[in-house]
């Protein structure tokens, strides 16, 4: 009769061999995942993988058991055969399966299980079957709801087609487009081609908001996703926002669903782009949000706000508008496109300057960089709380 110290010591040798991948006794003949591995007296599991053959009724507790002891073999699927669950293992348990009516079968040949490969790779081996190089197709891409958008190198452009076909199958897309030159205009107009697939409007899910938009006429930039949540974590319940530049919704949304303010003036003068605005907010069932339609200087309410948005690179040229918007002190979130050595000094003399002309003055400021939008540029966002100043007789 072996001590129990002795029957320790065998076990631990046991485990040790099993990670060097040496055990090979009927309680441990582990599996060897390796094709090319030489055959020595133990089957790999590309020749056939032993299996638990248990009743379906003790399946879950028997893959429960065989789990905590890390005995489930991850590259081979659970199958269901002749009314009876295989469940593929590297090791024979010790366990005594006949009190779940289970037993071992040896060379059950289960389907290998297929890992799914990161999208990068799956693009890669799309690309490798149309004989496209990867170095002439795009490696990043922005999706917006079922819609990939790409940019098409020049040296890749001949290719388009067949790249817009790759990455639409690999990223599992139901349209690819290429935004050929970003945005444009006062009223920010995207320059879009559809290279593959059907149809431009979409749903946009992200972080509990859904905007509707057809990606090919409005603009939408799933990178500022930070900024949106970050605003709307800072509003309080019962404030006033104005949202001098409201687009489709971008920061007007997620304001409007988890803030709960009294009330959203969301101002936008895209025709199209605002037809969406009251879109989404009957998708979301959000309520408070009043949109106007229009030039915000002819549109924005005066002295209601407590927070205005100005969510436009070309911000600077209203700043007047949003110091008129406030109702005294409140919180000006000001957006602008600034070379990167003047972040933030240039951007807050601004702000400070259009606050001396409304009599006002900042009392909190914070910055930060949301993105590089070109070779020494940057977008920079800035949160400015103002105050009045005292007026001298």
């Amino acid at each position: 009769m072996r001590s129990e110290a002795t029957i320790r010591a065998a076990r631990a040798k046991a485990g040790a061999r099993m990670m060097r991948g040496e055990a090979g006794g009927s309680s441990y003949r582990y599996r060897g995942l390796y094709r090319g591995e030489k055959q020595t007296g133990r089957r790999t599991a590309v020749d056939g993988t032993d299996a638990v053959e248990v009743p379906p009724r003790s399946a879950a507790a028997v893959l429960r058991e065989l789990s905590s002891s890390d005995l489930v073999d991850p590259t081979r699927r659970i199958s269901k055969r002749g009314g009876s669950v295989l469940i593929p293992v590297r090791a024979e348990p010790e366990v005594d399966l006949s009190r779940y009516g289970a037993r071992i079968v040896q060379d059950a040949r289960l389907a290998p299980r297929i890992r799914p490969r990161d999208p990068k790779a799956r693009l890669i081996a799309e690309l490798a079957a149309r004989g496209v190089p990867p170095g002439i197709a795009p490696m990043k891409w922005e999706r917006i709801g079922d819609v990939v958008v790409i940019r098409v190198p020049p040296e890749g452009q001949a290719h388009a087609a067949m790249i817009a076909e790759a990455c639409g199958l690999a990223l599992r897309a139901r349209t690819v487009v290429e935004d050929r030159s970003g945005i444009h205009g006062s009223l920010r107009t995207p320059d879009i081609r559809v290279l593959w697939g059907d149809g431009t409007e979409t749903v946009h899910s992200e972080a509990g908001v859904r905007y509707r938009l057809d990606v090919a006429q409005v603009m939408f930039s799933s990178g500022n996703i930070r900024e949106r949540t970050r605003i709307s974590a800072h509003v309080q319940r019962g404030e006033v926002v104005v949202d001098l530049f409201a687009g489709i919704g971008y920061f007007t949304l997620p304001i409007a669903v988890r803030s709960r303010p009294s009330a959203i003036y969301a101002c936008e003068r895209n025709p199209l782009s605002f037809r969406y605005l009251v879109e989404n907010v009957r998708l979301n069932r959000v309520e408070g949000v009043i949109p106007l339609l229009g030039d915000c200087r002819r549109t924005a309410p005066r002295g209601v706000a407590d927070w205005v948005l100005m969510g436009h690179f070309d911000a600077r040229e209203y700043l007047d508008v949003a110091f008129r918007c406030l109702r005294g002190k409140g919180t000006i979130v000001y957006h602008e496109l600034c070379p990167k050595e003047q972040v933030p000094e240039e951007p807050i003399r601004r702000i400070a300057e259009a606050a001396r002309a409304n009599w006002m003055q900042p009392v909190r400021v914070e910055h930060r960089i949301v993105k590089s939008y070109a070779p020494g540029i940057v977008h920079v966002v800035v949160h400015a709380g103002v105050a009045p100043t005292m007026r001298h007789p």
